[in-house]
């Protein structure tokens, strides 16, 4: 059995949600001794997508009998693989989605609420629930340099508490939000980031407070840094579908801290036991008490959830997908 996972992104969405994917599906595989394909090119069994981009090349996998696997609602922050569209304030699918994914043998999803969703828009092909794993080890650092990253990068004294967050710049309400608990908790410093052209969007908030950063995607290095050293992780658009970064701060033990309504992400925060708050003063005050020890942390049950989704439990599902297509 050899399988082609194909996603190729432009430069500019390179290490975002869609990218990290693509590392978990390929490291499950490398586990379990599975082949993969360098490239479409290549022979293989399976191909594996997680793009609209690649019609065309979805339509040359069916037309040549090679069964399909998409992955889909994992990564709804990111333009690359994102396949939802807003439509009068409700996420459905796009005609061109359900055209795509229909065109596929087997479609991967996260949970029962995106399966019902595909469902309700018309997929009619097999919807199957595969966690999207997480590589515990990227949280596992070789010396105290590399985890420390973090700290030289933004000049952040180690003493400093983190609070982290990961998501688009597409929502102004979500940065105006990071803002406004910024402002309420200046004794702690926040780290954002996200996808944008950060030097246009940044001239339309005037007053940023001192201790928060808003940044571009970072290189892996630093990310896996500052999700590792940060005390905090903040889910505070839960407008779109992100089980990749709330696994991601499971395995890194950061206490997840949600802004309601939880929305698309309720089962994953349930799941990662994240404290939900009703609004920035609540979020903030559950920072503080959190920080103070005033409330406990969740994150010992919350890294056996992201043990219970390691990339060797990833591998085993997927064989078993790929093995029946075959």
């Amino acid at each position: 059995m050899k399988i082609c996972v194909y996603f190729q992104p432009t430069i500019e969405n390179d290490n975002f949600e869609g990218m990290r994917l693509r590392k978990n599906i390929k490291g499950a595989l490398e586990l379990h001794n599975i082949p993969y394909a360098k490239n479409l090119l290549d022979t293989y069994d399976i191909v594996h997508f997680m793009s609209l981009d690649d019609e065309a090349k979805i339509i040359d996998a069916k037309e040549a009998n090679i069964p399909i696997v998409f992955s889909a609602l994992y990564c709804e922050n990111d333009n690359a693989a994102r396949i939802l569209q807003d439509k009068n304030g409700i996420k459905t699918l796009s005609p061109k989605a359900l055209k795509i994914l229909n065109k596929c043998d087997v479609v991967l999803v996260s949970d029962e609420f995106s399966r019902s969703l595909l469902q309700r828009d018309g997929v009619k092909v097999d919807v199957e629930i595969v966690s999207p794993g997480v590589n515990l080890s990227r949280f596992i650092f070789n010396s105290e340099i590399e985890e420390d990253i973090v700290y030289n990068y933004f000049q952040i004294e180690k003493e400093q508490k983190i609070i982290a967050t990961v998501g688009s710049y597409d929502n102004p309400k979500t940065i105006k939000q990071i803002i406004k608990i910024a402002s309420l908790c200046p004794k702690y410093r926040f780290l954002y980031f996200g996808k944008a052209k950060l030097s246009r969007l940044i001239k339309t908030f005037k007053k940023i407070p001192s201790n928060l950063k808003l940044c571009p995607i970072m290189s892996d290095e630093i990310y896996c840094s500052m999700m590792k050293q940060s005390s905090i992780y903040l889910s505070l658009d839960n407008s779109s579908h992100s089980p990749i970064g709330l696994l991601d701060a499971a395995a890194s033990k950061s206490q997840v801290i949600a802004l309601s309504p939880t929305n698309e992400n309720e089962e994953i925060l349930n799941n990662v036991r994240a404290y939900v708050c009703e609004d920035e003063k609540d979020v903030a005050n559950t920072i503080t008490n959190l920080l103070e020890n005033k409330i406990e942390s969740h994150v010992d049950e919350a890294y056996e959830f992201a043990k219970n989704n390691s990339l060797k439990n990833l591998g085993e599902h997927l064989i078993e997908i790929y093995s029946r297509l075959i």
